[in-house]
């Protein structure tokens, strides 16, 4: 059993609605912290963080509690589940490896869900404002961390975290086939109208994610480091 996906039309009026949602919602949180004071960006990443932690995990208590929990559509493992879980973990527990593969792989999540959505779980007033706010904090923390908190990332850091991505995407496969899930899109294509999927038939699709995810890390990297020197 799955929950059913929802597709909005790209260029319709919920897409326009989610666009302007996120540049307004991501430009006042850049523009209420650039004009703050340490200590006052310090805290506003806590709320980041606090946000991401209980919205994620709220979710899943209140599906196990009213019996709606599937294994195969609400473990945290699409993509932009597990980093919306490090973008709360990270604030708290700031490791180089958690900041770098949030840095990639929370900039790819929210670049595509953003203009190519596909919502994953039950569609009400609360899931879909927790989707455009928790898609846009998977790439505010890592840029808020790095140009607020002064973290950097390391030389061919784009490198190294597409190959630590390889076991990972190994393991989801494996979850997938044991639950019957979807996870990572590694079991059928997604169904958003993304002009980056050129096949749905598999595994032809997922080897031409692998070879785009290069590009996007390549220029994430530069502008990520060139943000960097001052």
């Amino acid at each position: 059993m799955h929950i059913e996906h929802f597709t909005p039309e790209i260029f319709g009026t919920f897409w326009l609605r989610g666009i302007l949602f996120v540049i307004f919602f991501i430009s006042s949180l850049f523009l209420v912290g650039k004009n703050s004071s340490k200590k006052t960006q310090l805290y506003m990443l806590y709320g980041m963080g606090i946000y991401q932690l209980a919205s994620s995990i709220g979710l899943d208590l209140g599906r196990i509690a009213n019996g709606t929990f599937l294994l195969s559509s609400h473990l945290p493992l699409q993509m932009c589940g597990i980093t919306a879980y490090l973008s709360g973990i990270i604030v708290f527990y700031r490791k180089q490896f958690i900041f770098e593969f949030l840095y990639f792989w929370g900039l790819a999540g929210f670049i595509h869900s953003v203009l190519t959505p596909e919502m994953t779980t039950e569609v009400n007033t609360f899931t879909i404002i927790n989707y455009y706010i928790s898609h846009a904090l998977i790439f505010v923390v890592p840029v808020w961390l790095m140009l607020m908190m002064d973290m950097r990332l390391k030389v061919g850091s784009w490198w190294t975290n597409f190959l630590y991505t390889q076991p990972i995407l190994i393991f989801i496969m494996i979850v997938n086939w044991l639950v019957g899930g979807n996870y990572m899109y590694l079991a059928e294509a997604p169904l958003a109208e993304n002009p980056l999927i050129f096949t749905r038939v598999w595994p032809w699709y997922i080897l031409t994610f692998e070879f785009l995810v290069i590009p996007h890390f390549l220029l994430f990297y530069y502008f990520g480091k060139k943000s960097s020197v001052n």
